[in-house]
């Protein structure tokens, strides 16, 4: 759930850039208009952007199961199992795979570096807004009510410098310099513009988009998309009072320019809220341009529509698309008990999935580069899947030894490499024990590289560990680490539990036995591999 929280997030991001250069389309496509689209139906189409940006994501959850649209980029649970010895101090990772490529971190981190910069973009947002509130209150406090109506109240305040207006539940509230008692016909105008902005629902609003930004903080087309929506506030508004209150365009343009002057003169720019500034100083100079020009906004239904639309669609697409690219590939316990179940119902050699087991199929089903290990490995092994086969029924051994030849090469004949402690072939003996079950080695002749030879040796072995332990268990940790040390590992722990001996520590390569076990698990189970 976790990812796909994950997902959604990164989806909400990538639709609020769409959405915030819908806006910005749409705001250049009407400055080219001879006769422009009205403010309010670019408010309009700004909020349905906007909304559709945060909703659109949710719509991930439906399509998680989908596979319409191949994912290039996947979610992946560990490092790359290219060292097995590295063991499991690094298999809790997560590594981003986008086609080829692949950059990996620990899990922990990346959860860690997440959640931080999430937390602190909240925590930076929420400082300001408290330090706003504070200021707001602080001016509120020292105000004088000068007029009340039903949930309305109109304040004065000696410390502000523009006109602003909020909403608290229960109550409206206009803020005007106390200077604009005494030019009345200002006052009417500001009164007016900050009702409108309540009459719009844009104080309302404001909480939303407030918090919009305090949960996309680092992105910067959610700042860009407030501050759009806080310009064409304030356009929607100046639009209304011209048509529909008849107020004079020079007086309230006069009314602007009065208002931004003596705000400059005071030098107290703190609150700029209202008519001159939620959206900035700089909008000013262009809201008095546009009402001088004197163009009524029109409907432009179809150009209106038809930019709305297509941005939508855009939107949808990438939501779409997204929910199908980010796939999640860990393997789960619950994952690996289905795996074992299925193979309990068609076999019965004893099997196990424990923590070690899980975090070995994580390795090979987790990662981009253990699947295709797994795959490559696979196809070899149909080349020699006939002699092993003949093999394994001569000496009446289990099929799933067939596994412990891919952990040890993947299916490879590799020469020896010359360290002394390393081995050759396919079952990769190691020189001691390939002289011990007949095979010749020596500077002229190596038959550990000849595979009848050595899957012959690796048989007996295989037979003669299991007659002396009496599991198949005890047999494989044998074969890697040698009898002497699961004799001794059985002695220390007084147990026959081959997990329990392991746990000890003792063992040669880490977590060999759980490393086979899951190659075998994924063997009987082929369709993980799809």
């Amino acid at each position: 759930m976790a990812l796909h929280a994950v997902n959604m997030y990164i989806t909400a991001n990538l639709l609020l850039l769409l959405a915030a250069a819908g806006v910005a389309c749409l705001r250049w496509v009407n400055s080219r208009l001879a006769t422009p689209i009205a403010f309010r139906r670019q408010l309009r189409i700004a909020y349905v952007l906007s909304i559709a940006a945060v909703l659109l994501p949710f719509t991930t959850l439906i399509q998680q199961q989908t596979e319409l649209i191949p994912r290039s980029a996947q979610i992946w649970s560990a490092g790359s199992m290219r060292d097995w010895s590295h063991g499991s101090e690094t298999s809790h990772r997560i590594a981003i795979s986008v086609a080829s490529s692949e950059v990996s971190v620990p899990l922990q981190t990346a959860g860690t570096i997440t959640a931080g910069l999430f937390l602190v973009g909240v925590a930076a947002f929420a400082i300001t807004l408290l330090i706003d509130a504070a200021r707001i209150r602080r001016v509120i406090a020292g105000a004088q009510t000068i007029a009340r109506r039903r949930h309305l109240r109109v304040l004065s305040s000696e410390v502000v410098c523009v006109p602003f207006s909020f909403w608290l539940p229960g109550a409206h509230f206009i803020v005007v310099p106390t200077d604009l008692i005494l030019r009345p016909t200002d006052l009417r105008m500001a009164i007016r513009h900050e009702a409108q902005h309540h009459r719009q629902l844009d104080t309302r609003l404001t909480y939303a988009y407030q918090l919009l930004r305090a949960l996309f903080f680092w992105n910067p087309a959610m700042h860009w998309l407030c501050k759009s929506v806080a310009e064409l506030q304030e356009f929607a508004c100046d639009e209304v009072l011209i048509a529909r209150r008849k107020v004079s365009v020079h007086a309230y343009c006069s009314c602007l320019m009065r208002v931004a002057e003596s705000a400059v003169k005071q030098q107290r720019m703190s609150i700029c809220a209202g008519m001159l500034g939620a959206a900035g100083r700089g909008v000013l100079k262009h809201r008095i341009e546009v009402l001088l020009a004197g163009h009524a906004g029109a409907r432009r239904t179809p150009v209106t529509m038809t930019l709305g639309g297509s941005v939508l669609t855009l939107m949808l697409g990438t939501t779409v698309a997204f929910a199908t690219t980010i796939q999640d590939r860990r393997i789960t316990s619950e994952v690996a008990h289905r795996m074992l179940a299925a193979v309990r119902l068609v076999d019965d050699f004893p099997l196990a999935v424990n923590e070690s087991v899980v975090e070995q199929l994580n390795r090979l089903l987790g990662t981009p580069d253990g699947r295709a290990f797994m795959r490559k490995s696979l196809q070899r092994m149909q080349e020699h899947e006939a002699l092993m086969v003949g093999a394994l029924a001569q000496y009446g051994l289990p099929a799933e030894l067939m596994a412990v030849p891919l952990v040890e090469s993947g299916y490879r004949n590799l020469p020896h490499d010359g360290h002394p402690r390393h081995g050759a072939g396919l079952w990769m003996f190691i020189e001691p024990t390939a002289r011990e079950f007949g095979l010749t080695v020596n500077a002229s002749s190596d038959e550990r590289l000849d595979i009848e030879l050595e899957t012959d040796a690796a048989m007996r072995m295989f037979d003669r560990l299991h007659a002396r332990f009496s599991d198949w268990g005890l047999a494989l940790l044998a074969f890697n680490a040698g009898e002497r040390l699961v004799e001794q590992g059985i002695h220390a722990t007084r147990s026959r539990d081959v997990w329990q001996i392991v746990d000890q520590g003792y063992e040669n390569d880490p977590d060999y036995v759980a490393r086979v076990t899951a190659v075998m698990l994924i063997m009987k189970n082929p369709t993980v591999l799809e």
